[in-house]
C-alpha cells in the first residue's frame, strides 16, 4: 500500500504554520515537496517530522537562523525522491482524470446507441 502523502493544508497544520509559508518554504527548497499530477504539492510525514524536530525550533531563535537552511539542505539532499514509476504515473492519471474518462465512455456509448439504429 503506498504511503499517504500530506496535502499543503495538512502539512501546514502538522507544522503549525500558514499554508502560504509551506508553499514558500517548498519553493525555496527548504521543505522537501513532491508534485503529484504536475500541480499538487504533497509532503512525506517522515520528512516533516525531521524538519519539525530539527529546524523549526531553531528558526524561532535568531542566533541559529542562518544555520537552519544549511542543515535542512543537507537533510534534503541526503535522500533524493525516487523516480516516479509508470505504475504510479498511471495511478495518478486515473485518480485525477477519472471523471473525464467516465464521461467520455458514456458519450461514446450514447453515440453508439444513437447511430446504431
Amino acid at each position: 500500500m503506498p504511503e499517504k502523502l500530506l496535502t499543503t493544508e495538512e502539512a501546514a497544520s502538522y507544522l503549525d504554520i500558514a499554508e502560504e509559508e509551506v508553499v514558500k518554504l517548498s519553493q525555496k527548497g527548504e521543505l522537501p515537496a513532491y508534485k503529484i499530477g504536475g500541480a499538487f504539492l504533497r509532503f512525506r510525514r517522515e520528512q516533516l517530522d525531521a524538519i519539525r524536530k530539527e529546524i523549526l525550533p531553531r528558526k524561532a531563535d535568531a542566533i541559529h537562523r542562518e544555520a537552519a537552511p544549511k542543515k535542512l539542505s543537507a537533510f534534503y539532499h541526503a535522500e533524493e525522491p525516487a523516480q516516479e514509476s509508470l505504475r504510479d504515473a498511471l495511478a495518478d492519471f486515473f485518480y485525477f482524470k477519472d471523471f473525464y474518462i467516465i464521461s467520455a465512455a458514456i458519450v461514446v456509448v450514447l453515440l453508439f446507441v444513437i447511430f446504431k439504429y
